[in-house]
């Protein structure tokens, strides 16, 4: 009987402890105390936990992306148009900085011409296509076609190893006019792969 009730009393605290935290938490998001200013950094705490949320759940769900298919010279050509058009404004690109957008946001965006490749282009391809919630990361999966998703994909691996002027001269060879700027408006001379359709950025 002793022992029976030892652990009723033990049951009891847990349920007891677990409630309280439940209660707390609630009266933490009812009273407004956490800044969710996009002009402020999370904290150490909030920080932690939102990164090793997001890099678990993309390392998890990008075990079931299909390998790349073979990236040929067009596919990459795409690629460019479409990282002008929409990532360099966030993300910056070799000599570039992050345009007024990027700035402002809260995670900031990755530097890609330094962090391509910290992830496998499997997970790239998947944040590609399905985004990331809670920073600013659309899923361009609604809007493109696989080809183009991994012609991106095969375009940012390029970018660690390109220098400014290489980046610059690609840009202004495809006759994009821009994409050396990251506050410019990217979008002139973008192409879609036969097949895609028309949509904006």
């Amino acid at each position: 009987m002793a022992n029976r009730h030892t652990w009723r009393i033990v049951f009891t605290t847990i349920v007891a402890c677990a409630a309280l935290v439940v209660l707390g938490g609630v009266a933490f998001l009812y009273s407004g105390a956490y800044n969710v200013a996009a002009s402020e950094p999370h904290t150490g705490v909030m920080r932690w936990a939102l990164g090793t949320l997001q890099e678990r759940s993309v390392a998890m769900r990008a075990a079931g992306v299909p390998s790349a298919p073979p990236i040929d010279s067009a596919m990459l050509q795409h690629g460019l148009e479409h990282y002008v058009a929409m990532c360099v404004m966030c993300h910056g690109a070799p000599g570039v900085d992050r345009g007024e957008v990027g700035q402002g946001l809260t995670p900031r965006p990755p530097n890609l011409a330094r962090a391509a490749t910290r992830l496998s282009e499997r997970e790239t391809y998947w944040i590609l296509d399905h985004g990331i919630k809670l920073a600013g990361m659309p899923a361009f999966g609604e809007t493109h076609s696989p080809e183009e998703l991994w012609g991106l994909v095969g375009f940012m691996r390029l970018l660690p190893d390109m220098t400014p002027d290489e980046y610059r001269q690609m840009v202004q060879k495809a006759g994009l006019g821009v994409g050396v700027d990251g506050g410019a408006d990217s979008t002139a001379g973008h192409a879609h792969a036969p097949g895609a359709g028309a949509h904006d950025h």
